[in-house]
């Protein structure tokens, strides 16, 4: 019996949270530790050494052993409305240093070649198969890596969040499918879709997730309906 760290009950919380609300209907979930992965500061130097990245104290506040972690949801039945969501986590160090570069495009510029070649994925839509998928990038001497986001491998967006922000914000947002839009530059003009199922989201789940504050990423949305 592996015991938990306060962070790591934290996002069995999330998932207990999905599980436990009538109006979500769980498809699938992973809650599953890695006996390999040591503690915070074993795990984040091993990670410092391979990639030259001085990672910041906040990694070690966010640090979790989980093999895969993650939740697919979607509205349950009954419901008059659908909202769906996904999200599947593994533990940093098996994120930066045992999986290849995304393969992103083809006929690549030299700078997405460059940009490819850097990005490992943290967060993935394997359930529901959407293409959605966040990446934290590998650079050298960098303290807080950015995030990036991908919707359909053609466009890949950098996000306004490090990797502790996109921990928290996808703890509130549970995996939403487009939730990463409201950190982007981007304008959500001409996305309808998306901004429907945003707009659902935002006034379903002050009710059912009352422990969360849900009322910046009600002025992202609105932010970014305003941008051209």
């Amino acid at each position: 019996m592996i015991n938990l760290t306060p962070y790591e009950q934290t996002w069995i919380d999330v998932l207990d949270e999905l599980k436990n609300c009538p109006g979500i209907e769980v498809l699938n979930e992973y809650r599953e530790i890695d006996p390999e992965i040591e503690g915070a500061e074993t795990s984040l130097d091993t990670i410092s050494v391979a990639t030259g990245m001085p990672l910041g104290a906040s990694f070690r506040d966010c640090h979790f052993r989980f093999e895969y972690l993650g939740s697919a949801w979607q509205s349950a039945k009954g419901e008059d409305h659908f909202v769906a969501g996904e999200f599947c986590l593994e533990a940093l160090e098996t994120a930066v240093l045992n999986r290849q570069p995304l393969k992103l495009w083809t006929d690549m510029t030299p700078e997405q070649e460059r940009l490819q070649s850097e990005l490992r994925c943290i967060d993935g839509t394997p359930e529901w198969g959407t293409g959605h998928l966040a990446a934290l990038r590998v650079q050298p001497g960098v303290e807080q890596p950015e995030i990036w986001f991908d919707k359909t491998g053609d466009h890949f967006y950098k996000l306004d969040l490090d990797y502790q922000g996109y921990l928290d914000a996808l703890r509130v947002t549970k995996g939403t499918f487009g939730w990463q839009y409201l950190f982007t530059e981007s304008s959500l003009r001409g996305n309808d879709s998306t901004v429907a199922r945003l707009r659902t989201v935002l006034e379903l789940f002050p009710d059912w997730f009352p422990d969360h504050d849900y009322k910046p990423l009600r002025q992202r949305l609105d932010m970014a309906l305003k941008r051209r």
